[in-house]
């Protein structure tokens, strides 16, 4: 697990290679690994662009029988709640691309704010 600022835009950087770093330590494949790591970046970016938060907290999962792996982003969910784009619009489209990248993807209301998450196969 990861905590990052907030109100940082490094903080999307830090986070990437993060994912990146924890998927190679598991021994997930490279491809599995990019797509975690794309993943993490779209979440972090929405949690930074749409609330206002002190911290953003990062953390990978893994399925009890490594098939799955996947990436859960939690923020204060302060300020305004991201809105999944439509295709033709210029921005806000970082859901469409987790949801394009992802096997699975969701989100909920947390009592300090909210959670998004993917899950991508890993094997």
């Amino acid at each position: 697990m990861l905590s990052v600022p907030g109100d940082d835009l490094a903080s999307g950087g830090v986070a990437r290679r993060f994912v990146r770093e924890m998927a190679r330590a598991w021994g997930l494949p490279a491809e599995a690994a990019e797509v975690l790591e794309a993943v993490a970046g779209e979440l972090v970016a929405n949690a930074l662009e749409h609330t206002v938060s002190r911290f953003i907290v990062v953390e990978l999962t893994r399925s009890d029988d490594g098939r799955t792996a996947g990436v859960r982003v939690t923020d204060e969910g302060r300020g305004e709640a991201a809105v999944q784009a439509e295709p033709d619009e210029e921005c806000g489209r970082g859901l469409l691309i987790v949801e394009a990248l992802t096997k699975r993807w969701g989100w909920l209301r947390t009592g300090k704010g909210y959670t998004v998450w993917g899950e991508v196969n890993a094997w």
